[in-house]
């Protein structure tokens, strides 16, 4: 299974997958309730995201297969975030895509904000699989690839699924607890501790 990085002609197809990946996820139906409109409204508010920050700011690992891209996770750098005017232009367009939901969602990503750790960290805001290709390792595969990556630089992420996060305690993250929000869905913050650079590390 080999992964590589994405590239702007990447950015269909990865919201395209994300999109089919959570479908049916609970936080998300908090914002794309409006049924008739949830497909297009996840794939527009996930191409931004890559458009505007994880593909030129962070990194975008894939999975690729003849089938096309099959799996993804998107990771925020350690003190990497965008300029002002790139998140006022994204929440003008979140706006289009998510119609008065929109306050709901930023609502939320302040929640979020307040509750992620204020010290250098990456952050892991996704792992997708196709739903056909799900049960074949390709989630895990993605996981071990950034947290290798990462090294001894910790990491921090919000679980949203009891099975997301019994995946991330076996790859070591611990639960924090569930984030204080205004949501119905409960997301839990969940942190990997890396290693301080200088200190004994106990045998």
């Amino acid at each position: 299974m080999e992964i590589s990085r994405a590239t702007q002609a990447d950015i269909p197809a990865i919201a395209e997958l994300m999109t089919a990946s959570f479908a049916d996820d609970p936080v998300m139906h908090q914002f794309f309730s409006h049924a008739g409109k949830r497909h297009q409204a996840m794939l527009r508010v996930f191409t931004l995201e890559l458009e505007r920050f994880y593909l030129p700011l962070g990194v975008v690992d894939v999975v690729r297969t003849e089938r096309g891209v099959v799996g993804t996770a998107l990771w925020a750098k350690p003190n990497v975030s965008m300029k002002k005017i790139d998140e006022a232009i994204l929440t003008v367009h979140l706006a289009r895509a998510l119609g008065r939901h929109v306050f709901q969602y930023l609502h939320l990503d302040r929640f979020d904000s307040q509750a992620a750790p204020k010290f250098p960290h990456w952050y892991l805001y996704t792992v997708a699989v196709d739903p056909s290709a799900q049960g074949q390792g390709i989630g895990g595969k993605l996981l071990d690839h950034g947290l290798a990556r990462a090294g001894d630089t910790p990491i921090y992420l919000e679980s949203t699924t009891e099975g997301s996060q019994k995946l991330y305690e076996r790859k070591g993250f611990q639960p924090l607890g569930i984030i204080p929000s205004p949501i119905k869905a409960p997301e839990v913050g969940m942190w990997r501790p890396g290693r301080v650079a200088g200190l004994r590390q106990e045998e």
